[in-house]
């Protein structure tokens, strides 16, 4: 394998993985932070896809074991998904915050900070959340 195709499979797994992370996070979203059932139809409504597209992710996401179906076909997050999308949610959220707080508007925050949860490792990331929490807490000189 080339370093060019190296770097192309590591794109395509890095989008997938990319996108899986946004479908967790929009299930944890839409389950109302307490594992309700969701719909196939609500995903689709909230992330703007297709039916056909999130059933499609909704397979992928079954054969991670993220997911499970209720009877009447809804979707669950099981153990390892919700723990996968409450990490995804919170890295979310402390950049939206961050970019809200130095002023950016709502619209813009959002979309950015859905580019920026997947920019970073775990390790870095809590290193980030260390540092603006050990910031905010030191009196000002």
């Amino acid at each position: 394998m080339t370093c060019c195709q190296s770097k192309r499979t590591m794109d395509i797994y890095d989008r997938a993985k990319e996108s899986s992370d946004d479908y967790l996070k929009t299930i944890y979203i839409l389950s109302h932070d307490n594992n309700d059932p969701v719909r196939v139809t609500d995903i689709a409504r909230l992330m703007g896809y297709t039916k056909a597209s999130v059933s499609r992710a909704v397979r992928n996401l079954l054969c991670d074991r993220k997911i499970t179906l209720t009877q009447n076909k809804r979707v669950l997050l099981t153990p390892v998904g919700l723990s996968e999308a409450k990490a995804v949610y919170e890295k979310n959220r402390f950049f939206r915050d961050i970019l809200v707080g130095a002023g950016v508007d709502g619209k813009t925050a959002d979309s950015e900070a859905c580019k920026m949860e997947h920019a970073l490792c775990t390790d870095s990331f809590e290193k980030l959340q260390r540092f603006f929490s050990e910031t905010k807490q030191q009196p000002c000189d």
